[in-house]
């Protein structure tokens, strides 16, 4: 999960609770719609310039591409200052929240604290497609910019405002039914809580572009998969149009499972180091990883909401205790995604010489099996270095490398008497 996305989605609902403005719904979209449609332009306008720029000089329109998404990055975070100005500074989340329908949906409400931000990132996408159409890198047609803002948007920050958006319209229908209030609650709470382990891992199956691999790849991975002791795992191919690099697993619960790799990974790499990425995703399950990293946002809320409630009904308290819990979340999750990074890349590593005796391509020594994943990580950030170094969720590529070799076992060799090398 990138930074961007999971600030772009907490800080916008998190503007729900900020103190009221006085002001209208008309007023306050029609400014925000102002302000939007400003930064829309100006994200075009710069991919026009860096396009002209580009046939003026006569350069590798890939050089313009990649200076010009340094510009939408920036433009991006930004946008969450912008984000913030609107649903706040424009009053638009108190707005809609006194609107005489949008006040009764939590459904409703989303839609419109999430609007600004969304279309902001949909505009730097635009604007990165529009270059790209310039220059020739991709097909002028309208239906084509279409269709790539779509994939962008399924393939990123979908997975995580989707189910948000499903869980409150969950939410919003169960408070329409004739029950106590009592009873409403908890089944919400039952709903949510089953949603993480069932319909997650459904929908993240569907808001991805997948189809199966064909019969040998998956016999292989499966037979992997078996020797970890995770049985009954669904193995699909996610079509990331040859872009990316990637693998995951959705859901742990085993019939409903799914382990995602990208069309790229299984087409480029060599088997031993696919063995090793397909390693490394089942030791997050194994180590029960995903678990782990959940509790630690438990913490950070219980102490936000006792920091609303310490302020005793003050305007101040549930934006304080948002702020709050939302930095100890990225503190905490920071902290628990490195450690469980670095110990999924151990486990991988003794798992396959485990297992190496009984299935082919499998490295057969912790050296060969550390060798692999760390060949698979320099190819998988061979053409952006950028993505070698730290992220909020990855240790750096060298980080997790030294990892691997300070905690290999150095292979040692006999002691041979002095006499008999002479002889």
């Amino acid at each position: 999960m990138h930074l961007y996305f999971f600030l772009l989605v907490i800080v916008s609902l998190s503007c729900g609770s900020l103190p009221p403005v006085d002001t209208s719904l008309a007023q306050a979209s029609l400014a925000t719609l102002c302000m939007v449609t400003a930064l829309t332009l100006l994200c075009h306008i710069a991919g026009r310039i860096c396009a002209q720029q580009i046939h003026n000089e006569n350069l590798d329109p890939l050089i313009g591409a990649e200076l010009l998404e340094r510009q939408m990055n920036a433009f991006r975070w930004l946008g969450l200052g912008i984000v913030v100005l609107c649903l706040g500074g424009f009053g638009l989340a108190s707005a809609s929240g006194k609107a005489p329908i949008l006040n009764h949906s939590f459904f409703l409400q989303a839609l419109i604290l999430l609007a600004p931000g969304l279309t902001i990132t949909i505009a730097t996408w635009s604007a990165h497609q529009y270059y790209r159409s310039l220059t020739g890198l991709a097909d002028r047609k309208q239906k084509t910019h279409v269709s790539c803002l779509w994939q962008r948007f399924r393939g990123t920050v979908a997975w995580l405002v989707v189910p948000i958006l499903l869980l409150l319209g969950m939410t919003d229908l169960i408070g329409t039914l004739p029950i106590d209030e009592g009873v409403a609650a908890a089944i919400t709470v039952v709903g949510m809580l089953l949603f993480v382990p069932l319909g997650l891992p459904w929908l993240i199956r569907h808001l991805f572009k997948t189809s199966k691999l064909d019969v040998s790849t998956e016999t292989w991975i499966q037979q992997i998969l078996t020797a970890t002791g995770l049985r009954s795992t669904r193995i699909l191919r996610w079509h990331t149009g040859h872009q990316s690099f990637n693998a995951m697993v959705a859901g742990f619960i085993p019939p409903l499972r799914t382990l995602l790799v990208s069309d790229r990974l299984i087409d480029e790499l060599p088997r031993d180091q696919v063995a090793m990425v397909v390693l490394h995703e089942a030791a997050h399950l194994r180590r029960f990883h995903v678990p782990i990293r959940m509790l630690t946002i438990v913490p950070a809320w219980l102490l936000g909401g006792f920091i609303t409630r310490l302020a005793n009904g003050h305007s101040w308290g549930i934006l304080a205790g948002s702020i709050v819990a939302i930095v100890l979340t990225m503190i905490g999750l920071r902290i628990a995604a490195f450690r469980t990074e670095l110990d999924a890349d151990l486990h991988a590593c003794r798992m396959a010489v485990d297992m190496a005796d009984q299935i082919e391509c499998v490295p057969a020594s912790y050296q060969q099996a550390s060798a692999a994943l760390s060949s698979a990580l320099l190819r998988i950030t061979l053409e952006h270095p950028g993505a070698r170094k730290a992220t909020w969720l990855h240790p750096s590529v060298s980080e997790r490398i030294a990892s691997m070799q300070r905690h290999g076992v150095p292979q040692t060799t006999p002691n041979i008497p002095t006499n008999a090398i002479a002889q």
